[in-house]
């Protein structure tokens, strides 16, 4: 670990250099890495899984310290899997990975298998060939999938995985700030843990829409003008919720983007990380995707910069 530190307490963190474990056949693909990490989340396990356009999957091993590229069906090799989600269904953990630019979500087993393939949801907002569907995050709540389409017509689309059939449909687009329901880009979609509710990253309008499970709206929560967050990840420290934000952008115009650390119930930002500018990880301009990961007590951020791609690790100071 590195000696520069970034953030406020307690959430100071510094580069652990030693954990950019990228296998060395992935090296020239990174520059275009544009995804996200997910977690497997049971019972001691922790390994962390991403997708790399021309890679396939890659698997971290719960120490951070290995990396190893899963096989997947040749077909898949090119695409570019916007975002990564694990979820459990019918007892099996599943991985969800939502390529954008080929307009399907491809769901596979942890060992890389296809189990089945979703393309566009068959709802009447779809019927149009003009209506573009490009998916850019999922989440899982029990048996159901809900698919942002972020870089499409930003509908929130659900599907029962048990039939695997198309369910209901909420949101939209919008180019106002000031709408509620719909999104200027629904760039991630997570669930608020311990509730029924959905935090939907609305990028361009620098802000969080929380809405419920049938996309109601309950409430806006504004980040730094200009900051454009892509997604969010929960932690439960000492009782207290807390999220990190990837920001594709910082609010002053010319400056490397941050990495938000916020209180979860209020999104009070509590602390601002800064891996280009403090830490001088040169290819940290935009940050796309962050998540929290324990191990052996000790609490860490996965980051991936995007345009160009970059994989790195920070480590918590102190306790």
């Amino acid at each position: 670990m590195s000696k520069k530190k970034t953030g406020q307490a307690p959430f100071e963190f510094s580069f652990c250099e030693g954990l950019r474990a990228v296998p060395s056949k992935a090296l020239e693909n990174e520059i275009g890495l544009h995804g996200g990490f997910a977690v497997d989340p049971r019972e001691g396990q922790g390994d962390i899984y991403y997708g790399m356009a021309g890679i396939g999957l890659i698997k971290v091993s719960t120490d951070l310290e290995k990396q190893e590229i899963l096989e997947i069906s040749s077909d898949l090799m090119p695409l570019s899997f916007h975002s990564t989600k694990i979820g459990t269904f019918d007892g099996n953990p599943r991985i969800f990975l939502p390529a954008n630019e080929d307009e399907k979500v491809v769901i596979l087993t942890l060992e890389g298998d296809i189990d089945f393939i979703l393309s566009k949801p068959e709802f009447d907002e779809y019927e149009s060939r003009e209506t573009p569907y490009r998916p850019t995050d999922t989440t899982l709540v029990g048996n159901t999938l809900y698919v942002a389409d972020g870089y499409g017509a930003n509908y929130i689309s659900t599907v029962d995985l048990s039939s695997q059939s198309w369910s209901a449909i909420f949101g939209g687009k919008s180019h106002s700030a000031e709408s509620r329901g719909v999104y200027g880009t629904a760039h991630g979609i997570t669930q608020v843990p311990a509730s029924r509710s959905l935090a939907i990253a609305d990028r361009p309008h620098s802000r969080f829409e929380v809405v419920g499970l049938d996309g109601s709206f309950q409430k806006n929560y504004a980040l730094p003008t200009g900051s454009r967050p892509c997604g969010i990840n929960y932690y439960q420290r000492n009782g207290t919720w807390y999220a990190v934000v990837a920001s594709l952008d910082d609010p002053q115009e010319g400056r490397a983007a941050p990495i938000y650390i916020l209180n979860a119930d209020t999104f009070q930002v509590i602390s601002t990380i800064r891996p280009k500018e403090d830490l001088g990880i040169a290819r940290a301009d935009h940050i796309h995707n962050v998540i929290w990961h324990e191990h052996n007590n000790g609490l860490f951020l996965v980051c991936q910069s995007w345009n160009p791609g970059f994989y790195f690790v920070l480590g918590l100071d102190g306790p």
